[in-house]
């Protein structure tokens, strides 16, 4: 197994990985489609969608321990596509079109080591809150009475704090096993492996074992198990929904939020732990990159969707939030439409009246007769 996501075109200058890009122009075309033209636009509508969950999610109206979760899962997933983007897009159209070259050839050595720190520490912060609030809405779920012990808003910012501090720690080594060195000569920065970036302790387990382990199939197995549990007892609830009350529902209601997001990311991450299993040659396996790191960004772009079409009090603050911007613009539009329906009614009046009167006999004119 080897670590691979968001591990691309670390070959500059590097004598331990050749570069294989050169010689397969079919991957660079994955990567131009996959990254180069359908990252930006996922990025773009997704930046915009977390931007408007963000303005939601911090409403005081949204005070539940669940939303603590959900706050610091929007700030990991719009990081997620800034980084994409930076990481992925111009890398994608540089080797694809052999343009950009200055950022092959400088830019990029000189960013991809914090840029992949980045990109690691924000993505292990993801997976453990995505974790986290599924364990959270289990307990809400399946445990009433022990979730009113347990779940406090104080003991939910212990656990974000704890996953955010613990994955910047476990993260530090990314920052040591890679630099850029100058050819003083071209000026061309080679990003290269140090010699603690070609250890197998480095490569074979930190990389490859560990990754896989605490990224993929241990947080992938929790999440599966946990859903399918809260789908059960959500079905359980429907039956007997006559006898909810209003906070019941309200918990139902966000917890069938919670299982679409989990879904959405199994599915979406599914692919990136293929990608850790070195059963694909190297040409498929670098299309296979290009499909799988799209469904990562993509995977943090669509939860406005789901927000917006199972979350009920989402839906509802989301609309009384913007209803006055959205009411302030339509009447303006409105005063704009009907000055300019009076203006064209005036025009047209004014109009019909000069011809009427250029039609009508000059009263001052004699009249002629025809002599007999």
């Amino acid at each position: 197994m080897d670590e691979i996501n968001f591990r691309i075109n670390l070959t500059f200058g590097s004598d331990a990985n050749p570069n294989v890009l050169d010689s397969n122009r079919e991957a660079y075309l994955f990567h131009f489609i996959f990254w180069g033209i359908v990252v930006p636009i996922i990025v773009l509508f997704g930046f915009i969608g977390n931007i408007l969950t963000i303005i939601v999610l911090w409403r005081k109206e949204m005070h539940s321990t669940t939303v603590f979760y959900l706050r610091a899962l929007v700030v990991t997933d719009t990081a997620i596509l800034v980084l994409a983007f930076i990481t992925l897009t111009p890398v994608s159209v540089s080797n694809y079109t052999k343009t950009l070259e200055r950022f092959n050839e400088v830019i990029y050595p000189i960013i991809f080591t914090p840029c992949n720190y980045l990109v690691m520490t924000v993505q292990a912060i993801n997976v453990w809150i995505t974790v986290s609030v599924t364990i959270e809405r289990y307990v809400a779920i399946c445990h009433p009475f022990t979730s009113i012990r347990l779940l406090t808003r104080r003991k939910a910012l212990v656990v974000i704090g704890s996953i955010t501090i613990l994955s910047i720690i476990y993260n530090l080594p990314r920052l040591f096993a890679t630099h850029a060195v100058e050819d003083v000569e071209s000026g061309v920065y080679n990003l290269t492996e140090t010699d603690f970036g070609r250890s197998n302790l480095y490569m074979q387990v930190y990389s490859g074992f560990m990754y896989s382990i605490l990224i993929f199939v241990v947080p992938l197995c929790v999440l599966f198990v946990l859903n399918v549990l809260l789908i059960v007892e959500l079905m359980r609830m429907r039956r007997r929904r006559t006898g909810m009350n209003i906070e019941e529902d309200n918990e139902a209601n966000m917890s069938r939020v919670l299982v679409l997001i989990v879904v959405v990311f199994i599915v979406c991450q599914t692919p990136g732990l293929i990608a850790q299993f070195n059963f694909l040659s190297q040409t498929v396996l670098l299309k296979w990159l290009a499909i799988s790191n799209t469904l990562f960004v993509l995977n943090s772009s669509v939860n406005f969707l789901v927000y917006t079409a199972v979350g009920r009090k989402f839906r509802k603050v989301l609309l009384r939030t913007f209803r006055p911007m959205l009411l302030k613009t339509l009447g303006a539009c409105r005063l704009e439409l009907s000055e300019e329906i009076e203006t064209r009614t005036s025009i047209i009046n004014d109009h019909h009246e000069l011809t009427t009167m250029n039609d009508q006999p000059n009263e001052t004119e004699p009249i002629r007769t025809t002599p007999s």
